[in-house]
C-alpha cells in the first residue's frame, strides 16, 4: 500500500463539453450578428438581411514534467511502483489542468472559465457577504440568465460558500433555497438546479466572484490532443541508479459563449 493524501480537482471537465482534436488549435465558427426581418405590406419592397459570422480559436497547450525513481525501488518494492508513478503523474496533470480550466490566464495554459472576459455578474453590494439579503442575490443571479440556459444551468462554488448558501431561506415562504438530492447519488439543488462543489472557486471576500451559475456545457469547451504520454528512460540517469519517467499532456480550453453564464461578485469595499 502507498500512503497518499487526497488531491482535490475542479469539476470543470465534467461539466464542460469535451472533444478531441488532431491539430494544434481548434477553430470554432460563431455567429456575431443575427438576421433581421420586418413586417411588410402585400406589395411593399422586402429588405435584405444576412447573418454575420466570426470565429473562436481554442489553442492546445502542453504540460510536462519528469520524475526519477531508483532502480532498486523498482526492483524490490512490494507494489508496482511504475504503475504508481503513472497514476500519480496522471493525478498531477488532472490537478494542473483543472486549476487552469477554472482560473487559467491563457499564458501557456488554457483560459479559465472564471478568467475569461464577457461574463455578466450580479453584485452583492457587500465586500464580506453575499449581500444584505443573500437569498435575493442568489435568486437575482438565477433569473438574470435566459430561460434556455437557466434550465440547463448548474451552480459552481467551493465548500465554504456552499455552507453559507445552505443556510439561506426564501424571504416569502421561509423554505431553504438548497434542497438535498431526491435519491442517493443525486446532486443537491439550489432553486431546482444542480450544485457542484469546486475547491478552486474563491471564497466570499472583497472583489471575489465566489459563485458561478449557468450552462457550462454550452459555454466552455475543452479539446484534448494527447491524453497522457509516459516515456520510460532507463539510460540518461543510469550512472546514478535511477530510471527517469517523462510525462506530457496536451489539452486546451476556452469560453465560447459568455451569455450562458452568470457570476455573483462581491463588492470591493
Amino acid at each position: 500500500e502507498v500512503i497518499k493524501g487526497i488531491v482535490e480537482f475542479s469539476p470543470i471537465r465534467q461539466a464542460a463539453r469535451v472533444g478531441s482534436t488532431s491539430s494544434g488549435e481548434v477553430i470554432l465558427p460563431k455567429r456575431t450578428g443575427r438576421p433581421t426581418a420586418n413586417w411588410v405590406g402585400e406589395t411593399e419592397d422586402r429588405s435584405a438581411t444576412e447573418s454575420a459570422y466570426g470565429q473562436i480559436e481554442v489553442p492546445i497547450h502542453e504540460a510536462a514534467c519528469y520524475v526519477d525513481v531508483s532502480q532498486r525501488l523498482l526492483e524490490d518494492s512490494a507494489v508496482n511502483v511504475e504503475a504508481e508513478v503513472a497514476f500519480d503523474l496522471a493525478e498531477e496533470f488532472g490537478r494542473l489542468e483543472a486549476a487552469a480550466f477554472n482560473a487559467g490566464d491563457g499564458n501557456k495554459k488554457p483560459l479559465g472559465i472564471m478568467s475569461a472576459a464577457g461574463v455578466a455578474y450580479t453584485p452583492t453590494g457587500n465586500a464580506s457577504t453575499l449581500g444584505t439579503n443573500p437569498a435575493d442575490t442568489v435568486i437575482d443571479a438565477f433569473y438574470a440568465l435566459p430561460v434556455f440556459y437557466r434550465n440547463r444551468g448548474v451552480w459552481l462554488m467551493n465548500s465554504k460558500t456552499i455552507a453559507a448558501v445552505r443556510k439561506l431561506k426564501d424571504g416569502s415562504t421561509g423554505a431553504y433555497l438548497w434542497q438535498p438530492g431526491l435519491a442517493a447519488g443525486d446532486p443537491a439543488t439550489i432553486l431546482g438546479r444542480p450544485l457542484i462543489e469546486d475547491p478552486t472557486m474563491p471564497d466570499v471576500g472583497s472583489g471575489a466572484e465566489p459563485i458561478l451559475f449557468g450552462d457550462i456545457a454550452t459555454a466552455y469547451r475543452i479539446y484534448d490532443r494527447v491524453a497522457l504520454s509516459l516515456m520510460r528512460d532507463p539510460y540518461s540517469q543510469a550512472t546514478k541508479g535511477l530510471v527517469r519517467f517523462h510525462a506530457r499532456r496536451r489539452t486546451g480550453g476556452a469560453l465560447v459563449l459568455a451569455e450562458a453564464l452568470r457570476k455573483i461578485k462581491c463588492a470591493t469595499s
